[in-house]
């Protein structure tokens, strides 16, 4: 229900634009070379929830603005969110992705770095082009929040050892910076108070985590049809997250050494990811995870009171509501 609401406002308000967006990045994509046209058509035919490019033009009219440049950098940050997860799918060595085989099954790690890279190449030279020293600092800042983040996540999974408190790190650098610097652009263009300012980028921050959190979450209970990827990637993948972490945390001795135990093997059976999934799940560990989420996302609902009542401030809580409801 809420999902639907959801969709209704957002098309109601800023439907066009992200119509605009789609067209602007089937553009950036085309290319004299056959290999960036062939992928390119493909990554942006898989959709994708433009969580990022919405939330930016919404804080954009939040703050007042009505503008084209909004339209333009919203296109310049899912540009730059795609290069991302192409080559995190290379280094996760990803099979699926929104359902689909990701661009490094369909055509080899070398192709998928390559192109992401190039992904990355459009997006600034867009950036560039805008020529707002707020906005490049803004995404330029945030771009080695998550770079460093990736590389300290890789360094937390050779050690074997993730604390809640690396987790929380790690999704507030690779996640939640860039959805806040989403935000934060979107207010720039307004030109609003600095305070102002501050709160956008304090609600793309809580958003962003309680978002990383909840999909974290689904990984263990979500319908795969649903969600797009396999349950238990995490878990093939060597990641602790939250409902792992906390399981580990809250579980008798016995249960988490077996755990622990299971984790360290280069590969686990789908036998095996099925009974850490139901410890995780006897263990409460999901339900501790879903009230950290919930927690971040009444925080991000407090962000927004620096702002008088309007659609577009009712849409960011919602928005905020729905990224701990949601089920993919």
């Amino acid at each position: 229900m809420l999902e639907q609401v959801l969709k209704e406002r957002v098309a109601a308000l800023v439907g066009e634009a992200l119509r605009t967006v789609e067209v602007e990045i089937r553009r950036q994509l085309d290319s004299s070379v056959a290999l960036i046209q062939e992928m390119g058509g493909y990554i942006a035919g898989a959709g994708g929830k433009r969580l990022r490019p919405m939330l930016l033009l919404l804080a954009a009219r939040l703050a007042g603005y009505r503008g084209p440049r909004s339209v333009r950098l919203a296109c310049v940050v899912e540009l730059l969110h795609t290069a991302t997860l192409i080559h995190d799918d290379v280094v996760d060595q990803a099979p699926l992705r929104r359902g689909r085989p990701s661009a490094n099954a369909q055509w080899g790690d070398d192709a998928s770095v390559l192109v992401g890279d190039h992904l990355y190449s459009k997006s600034f030279a867009m950036l560039v082009r805008d020529n707002d020293r707020g906005v490049m600092e803004t995404l330029a800042r945030a771009t080695v929040s998550m770079t460093e983040a990736e590389v300290f996540q890789l360094e937390r999974k050779r050690s074997g050892v993730t604390t809640e408190a690396d987790y929380l790190r790690i999704i507030t650098q690779k996640t939640a910076s860039f959805i806040s610097a989403c935000c934060r652009i979107g207010a720039l263009l307004g030109g609003i108070p600095a305070a102002q300012v501050e709160a956008l980028t304090r609600y793309g921050l809580d958003v962003g985590v309680a978002f990383q959190i909840s999909d974290d979450s689904l990984d263990f209970i979500a319908d795969q049809d649903r969600l797009g990827k396999a349950i238990g990637s995490d878990l093939r993948e060597g990641k602790l997250t939250l409902p792992l972490i906390a399981m580990l945390d809250r579980a008798p001795q016995w249960d988490a050494e077996r755990v622990r135990g299971l984790l360290k093997r280069r590969a686990l059976a789908p036998a095996e990811i099925e009974d850490i999934r139901r410890l995780v799940l006897k263990h409460d560990g999901v339900e501790y995870a879903r009230e950290r989420a919930c927690a971040y996302a009444q925080a991000a609902k407090a962000d927004l009171e620096t702002f008088p009542p309007s659609d577009e401030r009712e849409i960011l809580a919602l928005i905020a509501d729905f990224v701990v409801d949601r089920d993919r």
